[in-house]
């Protein structure tokens, strides 16, 4: 999934918790979003 294109301000904010919690309800929801 990470070649989900996100916002780069989404990314700044997101990447440091992205490796803590890897793939969260909060992290797909996003995906699931922006797959849309």
């Amino acid at each position: 999934m990470e070649s989900v294109v996100v916002p780069p301000d989404l990314l700044e904010w997101e990447a440091p918790e992205f490796e803590e919690f890897g793939c969260g309800p909060e992290v797909t929801m996003y995906v699931d979003r922006w797959e849309e």
